[in-house]
């Protein structure tokens, strides 16, 4: 009964025939015999394959044989085509084919009847693809990317009428050859391809052709990057010069986003730049970053190569890098580094620390008491500062009786014997019997071995350290030190460690509070002025505490200057606080520990003063861009309107402008872009000398998105080409064209295109210093770009997969014609790939599989190998293609692009303002080289003037 009711329960349609329809087959087939014009109106929408019933496969071949010899079609020519293929019978005989004279409908439609067909012939192959699909799901074997890939391509085969057989006859090749000689023939262009716009390399290619893989590549960066110690800040507050990020692959750094705030970023790229001519970059407040001279750097007008920049100009550094860390210390510990820094004679066995102020030292009494393990007593010597000295403490026998007992419980709670205990951690059991009877103890290394034994820590055997149980031992603070890497610094090279950086904000505070406590003030001057400074002959100390101000939005200015000492002179450093905004903040959030006093004058001077500040100014340069947001106004009634007393004179164009000045003539304009300047995290910094230092090893990071990151405290910079391909395609070959960028956002590269179109230098676009004649060419520019039919994702670390898919669909939607890819190295491969290149191989061969699939040429820029700066010609060649010799292989067409004059920069270049596309490989075509005009400020190439031809 159960076993009825399961069948009964069995779902039917398992039980049904394929999707088809044998009448509409046999009207169809009916029709072409009764009028053979009716094969006119199907022939590009059948395929014998597309007949469910076998024998009218057959009788639609031989329908098509006698089709293709412009025979005519009828009961007798039909059965004796058949009889030829010897499958007349198989159909069912002469009697068969004179029945569907019979069937054809009174009122046929061939067109929809055909439909009917097309129609049933396709929900067949999507259960014959679901059920592969299925299959391979069930087997579970393999990567489920390349599962999904099958299962989307199978569709999109279906959807394209393209599934095809396993081979193709020779026969049916060499006709689709011919017709395609044809179409050229009856032409007569160039170009048989999407066109590239530029005609010399339309010559030479005849347009990128359908099923072409393209690998255009270009030297990275431009050169642009920075000596190899540079420190960079990165997101848990420790700090990693370039060089050890490029080696550890890997950070989490600051970047300056498009609204003028930090934010985390993820570098896509390491890039190991070899030695290069660096230069040292110096502004006004003491900062300093070595670049290369290609290396941009933010203006208020733009990002700016250092080649343009000289001193007096002004750059943006951080105003404040809001980044603090997670990983606490003991206060004790904090304040006893604070103070040994800055009052510590860290050269003798035992620390000493100098202080006038009781206060001070009981403080440091405290803390060393706090520390465990170590006592602090004062030595007074004649003439000398009160000193304190820190030793071991002297309860030898109390601490080793501590550690004896704990010993002895933590073996009886093992369950095991002394005897047994000592041959589990490879010693005699009279040693063992030495330590439970607080006689002697273990050394260091052996207690690690013992508290691995018994899974207890270190600090559970020996609470107060080391120090307190060895008699021979240095003291616990000595041996600290030492991990830090401070003990036996003299003054001249002590430093913050790096447990500092890392620490949250309340303990940072601490730390700085006690270190200022040791040679710091504060001071308001005879004039009125508050000061705040730190003085110390350690030059690192001195750029790391700027540093660690900066953090909470204070501005500190370094300078060095020379002072008598011991009846000569020697240079000190300086760090000096003076904006009153910085000085609140300091003495709100830090403070001096034993100088209250002085910080409450400090804080009372500058609350009875109105803030105003003669270093956080935004360069005179804005008022261009307030003069093109205001318009035809007048400069009075914008001050009037914006409720600025003395509007009458504003002093334009002369005075630089305060923050909350241009806050308040941004928000009468409501002006987002200005609001956002005015209440941005940077401070613009005067660049006060330009050095040259000498050949250094240098280092790039190539950022997604922003292409600048944080150096020294100093904000620094990092695909025209292909653009202007992507847009001469669209307008001349009319073709919808998807750019991939992984590297620019949507934003940006509309920009760039915008400038090149509009022929509008690309620094004033982006800073908005545009004239009249300006707008109305990008009015007119970006009318023409809106019509274009190109398309761009910008999303990040994508994987060819997903590529192939959005390609698909746009290709069933739009017609795709073009994909662009910028670049290939920052796509995402397989996570199975053992080494980059084997990665980088498998990409090139799926873009050629993309494009084969597709039937369109696919353009993937790539970048180059350093290597190639080192030989006297500096033109790419094929070995020098990044990563992966399979590229080479794999693409249809290599080219390269080479500006002579990135490398030579002589002023009398005669390749200045030129560009090579050097065509290295082509295989159905000859290679060589193409020259072109570059037009810099417009990042536009166009066709190189007549009489300045390409190479043969």
């Amino acid at each position: 009964m159960a076993r009825s009711r399961l069948k009964k329960e069995k779902d039917p349609s398992l039980y049904h025939l394929p999707p088809q329809n044998i009448e509409a087959e046999q009207a169809i087939l009916s029709a072409i015999l009764i009028d053979n014009n009716a094969l006119l109106d199907i022939v590009e929408i059948l395929s014998p394959e597309d007949f469910y019933k076998a024998a009218h496969q057959k009788i639609f071949m031989a329908i098509a044989e006698l089709f293709t010899k412009s025979e005519p079609v009828d009961l007798v020519t039909l059965a004796e085509t058949l009889i030829n293929m010897g499958c007349l019978e198989d159909v069912g005989g002469a009697t068969y084919l004179a029945s569907l004279v019979d069937s054809v409908p009174l009122a046929v439609n061939p067109p929809f009847y055909a439909k009917i067909i097309r129609d049933k012939a396709c929900l067949r192959r999507l259960i014959e693809k679901a059920n592969t699909i299925t299959r391979r799901c069930l087997e579970d074997r393999g990567d489920v990317d390349d599962v999904i890939d099958f299962a989307e391509h199978s569709i999109f085969e279906i959807s394209e009428n393209k599934i095809n057989p396993a081979f193709y006859p020779l026969s049916k090749i060499m006709d689709k050859t011919i017709d395609t000689l044809e179409e050229r023939q009856g032409n007569q262009a160039l170009v048989t391809g999407i066109p590239t716009g530029y005609s010399r390399l339309d010559e030479m290619t005849a347009g990128l052709q359908p099923s072409d893989l393209i690998i255009l590549a270009a030297r990275p960066s431009m050169g642009k990057c920075c000596e190899a110690s540079t420190e960079l800040l990165l997101s848990d507050g420790s700090i990693s010069t370039i060089e050890e990020i490029f080696h550890r692959q890997h950070a989490e750094l600051l970047t300056l986003s498009n609204d003028w705030k930090f934010n985390i970023t993820y570098p896509s790229d390491f890039i190991d730049d070899n030695k290069k001519p660096v230069f040292r970059v110096t502004t006004r407040l003491g900062r300093f970053v070595e670049t290369t001279l290609t290396h941009p750097f933010l203006t208020i007008q733009g990002w700016k190569p250092l080649s343009e920049l000289s001193a007096g100009d002004k750059i943006a550094v951080p105003g404040k890098l809001d980044i603090f860390g997670t990983e606490a210390m003991r206060e004790c510990e904090i304040m006893l580094l604070a103070y040994l820094i800055g009052d510590g004679n860290l050269t003798h066995a035992n620390p000493r620390f100098t202080n006038q102020n009781p206060r001070i030292l009981a403080d440091f009494v405290m803390a060393a008491e706090a520390f465990g393990g170590i006592r602090a007593r004062g030595i007074r010597t004649a003439n000398r500062s009160p000193d304190v000295k820190v030793a071991a403490a002297p309860q030898f026998a109390e601490n080793r009786l501590v550690f004896s007992h704990f010993l002895k419980e933590q073996i009886a709670l093992k369950g095991l014997s002394q005897n047994q205990f000592a041959k589990g951690i490879g010693v005699s059991p009279s040693a063992v019997s030495g330590w439970v009877n607080a006689k002697y103890v273990p050394s260091l290394g052996v207690l690690e071995i013992i508290s691995d034994f018994l899974k207890a820590d270190l600090s559970q055997l020996i609470p107060e350290g080391y120090a307190a149980i060895a008699k021979n031992s240095k003291n616990s603070l000595t041996l600290w030190l030492e991990q830090l890497r401070l003990q036996g610094k003299n003054s001249h090279d002590k430093f913050v460690p790096a447990p500092i950086f890392r620490l949250p904000r309340r303990l940072l505070a601490l730390f700085l509070n006690r270190l200022f406590a040791t040679d710091g003030w504060a001071s308001v001057l005879s004039s009125g002025q508050s000061q705040l400074g730190y003085a110390s002959v350690s030059e690192k100390l001195i750029r790391q505490i700027q540093h660690l101000l900066l953090r909470f939005g204070i501005i500190a200015k370094i300078r060095n200057r020379c002072v008598k000492y011991a009846g000569g002179h020697r240079s000190v450093w300086q760090l000096d606080i003076t904006d009153a905004n910085s000085i609140r903040i300091f003495t709100e959030d830090i403070g001096i520990f034993g100088k209250e006093d002085a910080i409450e004058k400090v804080r009372a001077a500058i609350a009875s003063k109105i803030y105003k500040t003669n270093t956080d100014l935004i360069p005179t340069e804005i008022w261009e861009q307030l003069a093109q947001a205001k318009g035809s106004e007048s400069w009075t009634q914008l001050a009037k309107r914006a409720g600025i007393a003395g509007y009458s004179n504003i002093h334009v164009g002369k005075r630089s402008l305060t923050r909350k000045r241009l806050a308040v003539l941004s928000e009468a304009l409501d002006d987002d872009d200005l609001q956002a300047l005015a209440q941005s995290e940077v401070y613009w910094d005067e660049i006060v000398s330009i050095m040259p230092v000498g050949k250094k090893q240098v280092y790039d990071l190539t950022i997604p998105d922003t292409h600048n990151f944080v150096a020294n405290d100093i904000c620094v910079h990092n695909t025209a080409f292909a653009l202007n391909i992507a847009r001469n395609a669209a307008i001349e070959g009319d073709v919808p064209v998807a750019v991939f960028s992984l590297e620019m956002s949507k934003e940006q590269l509309s920009m760039r295109m915008l400038c090149a179109e509009a022929r509008v230098d690309s620094s004033r676009l982006r800073g908005g210093f545009l004239s009249q004649d300006d707008w109305g060419n990008i009015t007119d520019a970006a009318s023409t770009l809106t019509e274009l039919p190109i398309y761009i994702d910008d999303s990040p670390d994508i994987s060819v997969m997903e590529i192939r898919a959005k390609a698909r669909r746009l290709k069933m939607n739009d017609d795709l014609g073009l994909v662009i890819i910028d670049y290939l190295q920052l796509m995402k491969g397989r996570a199975s790939a053992e080494r980059r290149d084997l990665a980088i191989a498998e990409i090139s061969r799926s873009l050629k599989g993309l494009a084969k699939e597709l039937e369109l040429p696919v353009i993937a820029l790539s970048q180059l190998n350093r290597k190639l700066e080192e030989r006297g010609d500096k033109r790419p060649m094929l070995s020098d293609l990044r990563e992966s010799g399979s590229l080479e292989q794999d693409a249809d067409v290599v080219a390269f692009i080479y500006r002579d004059e990135v490398y030579n920069k002589d002023e009398n270049n005669p390749n200045k303002g030129q560009a090579e596309v050097i065509l290295a490989k082509q295989r159905n075509g000859p290679v060589g080289t193409v020259n072109l005009t570059f037009i810099n400020k417009y990042t536009r190439f166009e066709n190189a003037a007549p009489g300045y031809d390409s190479d043969d």
